[in-house]
């Protein structure tokens, strides 16, 4: 029998695939090959936002060579005791802070999520599209 999806699964298979949405997570790759299109100074873009975040202290950041904006940040004593929030559940909330039109996140590792944001063409306010990578590390 194959393993569960989640604890109380009893179907072991969903009732669609993911085809739906797939265009736009296509469009959105598209973009994000587009030279240039990862905005600079993300230290002025983000960092403010990330900072202003109730219930976390960030740590460090840095901008790779590859273009992404890894930061490190942990939550407050008072945010961790005040809240049993799962620490995925956490970090989107820490970088919905920075959410543009189009916005991904996947956990990569235990205490690691990367995250896409940005502004695909025709999205509104009508900017340019650029968008940004970030790397957010969360320190126990």
């Amino acid at each position: 029998m194959e393993p569960r999806r989640w604890d109380i699964d009893e179907r072991h298979t969903g009732i669609a695939d993911g085809t739906a949405m797939l265009p736009e997570v296509e469009r959105l790759a598209e973009v994000m090959r587009t030279d240039g299109w990862v905005t600079e100074d993300p230290d002025a873009h983000l960092l403010p936002h990330l900072r202003c975040e109730p219930g976390w202290e960030v740590l460090a950041e840095r901008l790779l060579d590859d273009g992404v904006y890894e930061v490190r940040a942990r939550r407050t004593a008072e945010a961790a005791e005040a809240a049993d929030v799962k620490v995925h559940r956490a970090a989107i909330r820490l970088l919905s802070a920075i959410a543009e039109p189009s916005f991904l996140v996947r956990r990569t590792g235990d205490d690691t999520f990367d995250c896409v944001t940005g502004v695909m063409p025709g999205d509104p306010p009508g900017y340019r599209s650029h968008g940004h990578l970030v790397r957010l590390i969360v320190v126990p």
